[in-house]
Order: C-alpha cells, then sequence, then structure tokens
C-alpha cells in the first residue's frame, strides 16, 4: 500500500487557504458583493470544519464539509480554494483507505476508496485500493475488474508502478489456484484440467507471466500433452529474469516432456540444465538412470 501523508503535514495549506480567503474586492461589494462575502465565509467555515473532522478521524463529517467547501469554492470561483480543497479529498480517501485496509477494515476501505475515485479519477491507485478491498470481501470477480480498471488507468496516465501492482494481484488470484491444484505428489488429470482453467480466467484480466507459464507447462505435463508442455516452458523461459536454480524449473518439464515423446538424447542434454536448485536432485536422478550408457 502506499505511504499515507500525515494530516498535520497538510496544515500549512490549510493556513494558506484560509489566509487567501480575505475580504471580497470593493467592486464585488458593489454588486451583490455581500452575497459573496457571506459565501466566502461559510466557504470558511466549512473548510475548517472539514479539517477539524479530518484530524479527529471523523471521515464522513470531513468529507461532508470539505465538499460542501469545494462547491461553494466553485460558485464563488476562488481557484486557490479549489485546488487546495482537491487536493484533501485526493489525499484523505487514499491515507484512510489505506489505513482502513491495514486494519483489515474493507467495507470502509471501499467508503474511502469509492469517494478517492469520485474527486480523483484518473489516479490509478483509487481503484487498485478498491480492488483490493473487494477481494477481501470475497467479490473477487467485481475486484479484479476494478483491477482491470487500475490497469487502465494507469496505462492512460503512465502510472506503471500501479498498473504494475495491478497486474501482479490478479495474477496471485489465479497463480494460488493453479499451484493448490497442482500441489499433490501426482496430479490428477482432473486436477490439472482445474490449474488450466484458472490460468484460462486469468489470461481475460492479463497476460501470462513467466511463473503462469510455468503451472501451464506442468498441467499440461501431466496430461500428457507433452508437446504442449514443452512449448509452454519455452515461454516461460524466454520471459524468466530470474536465478539458473529457479531457471531449473521449466527446463526439468521440457526434459521430462522430451523423454516421454522419446527424445532421450536431447532430453538428457536438457537435463543439464536443470541440476540447479530444488531440482537439482532430481535432474541428476534422471541423468544417472536414464542417460547413462
Amino acid at each position: 500500500m502506499q505511504k499515507s501523508v500525515s494530516l498535520w503535514a497538510l496544515l500549512p495549506l490549510a493556513c494558506a487557504l484560509l489566509f487567501a480567503l480575505g475580504p471580497a474586492p470593493a467592486r464585488a461589494q458593489d454588486n451583490g458583493g455581500n452575497a459573496k462575502k457571506q459565501k466566502i465565509e461559510q466557504l470558511k467555515r466549512s473548510f475548517k470544519s472539514g479539517l477539524q473532522a479530518a484530524k479527529s478521524n471523523q471521515h464522513s463529517q470531513a468529507y461532508t464539509d470539505l465538499e460542501e467547501a469545494l462547491q461553494i469554492a466553485e460558485e464563488v470561483e476562488v481557484t486557490s480554494a479549489v485546488s487546495k480543497i482537491q487536493g484533501y479529498l485526493q489525499k484523505l480517501p487514499k491515507n484512510w483507505g489505506n489505513k482502513a485496509i491495514e486494519n483489515k477494515q474493507y467495507g470502509d476501505a471501499l467508503t474511502h476508496f469509492d469517494k478517492g475515485i469520485q474527486h480523483a479519477p484518473d489516479d490509478a491507485y483509487m481503484y487498485y485500493g478498491k480492488g483490493l478491498a473487494l477481494v477481501n470481501v470475497d467479490s473477487t470477480r467485481a475486484g479484479l475488474e476494478t483491477m482491470q480498471q487500475a490497469i487502465e488507468v494507469g496505462n492512460r496516465t503512465g502510472n506503471t508502478r500501479v498498473t504494475g501492482l495491478a497486474e501482479q494481484r490478479i495474477r496471485d488470484e489465479f497463480l494460488a489456484k493453479a499451484s493448490k491444484a497442482l500441489n499433490a505428489r501426482n496430479p490428477t488429470s482432473a486436477q490439472a484440467d482445474s490449474a488450466l482453467s484458472a490460468l484460462d480466467q486469468m489470461g481475460q484480466y492479463v497476460d501470462p507471466n513467466a511463473q503462469s507459464l510455468f503451472y501451464r507447462a506442468r498441467a499440461l505435463y501431466e496430461k500428457a500433452s507433452y508437446q504442449e508442455a514443452i512449448s509452454a516452458a519455452q515461454q516461460g523461459l524466454e520471459m524468466h529474469q530470474g536465478s539458473r536454480s529457479d531457471a531449473a524449473k521449466y527446463y526439468f518439464i521440457v526434459a521430462e516432456s522430451q523423454l516421454k515423446t522419446g527424445n532421450k538424447n536431447t532430453a538428457c542434454q536438457t537435463f543439464q540444465n536443470a541440476t540447479y536448485g530444488d531440482y537439482k536432485a532430481r535432474a541428476e536422478h534422471y541423468l544417472k538412470n536414464e542417460c547413462e550408457d
């Protein structure tokens, strides 16, 4: 989650705003200036009340007062006030939404991020936060769709950080399902199908990554679709950016699949690249028992 900005750090802005909203110009007072002056005084009161409510974490009251202040500022065309109040109405929902997520108060988080979207529709993080909250209240589909919105807004505004966060959160949802389905020592065809289904669903939201291609390759191997398993694992290797030890799992599936299709010599060469990390012992077992003449 993004780091929250302290409300106390925003107080100088509030003071500057209140100072800027002095008496209405004499000319304005000649033409209904009294009415405008009254509105400006109401603006000051609403703004001050909103800040006080915010400092007391009276969320609903803070939103009500600040939105009232914003409406008045727009009516009387005090642009400096409009800008500063909008700043609060963008920062507060994000801060409070993050805090609610941290405290697992997901209903409150939804309220704050919805408010954030209302006042900052081009901030991809607001959609990301809302998506997290929805997923955690078991509204998974709505949450993933909101994550998609975060990606769309992030791409449009150049917010690659949030785009990456949203894409990874979507992938995590389906990779967990695929991993669980394949967690058995000898996964059944039905379990492999469950993994493939999860990965196919993931593809409706985001592009595959190296890890998803590893799970696809493994599921295809369990279904005896060896050529497809090789293709998926090789695609995963092309995307892979980790260590040699982590890459070993892709080579291992390729080698096993090659062995199953009768390409023993090629498989033995591929197993050499799988003799690292967690796959070292298994790859060496194949090399000793299948590849030594």
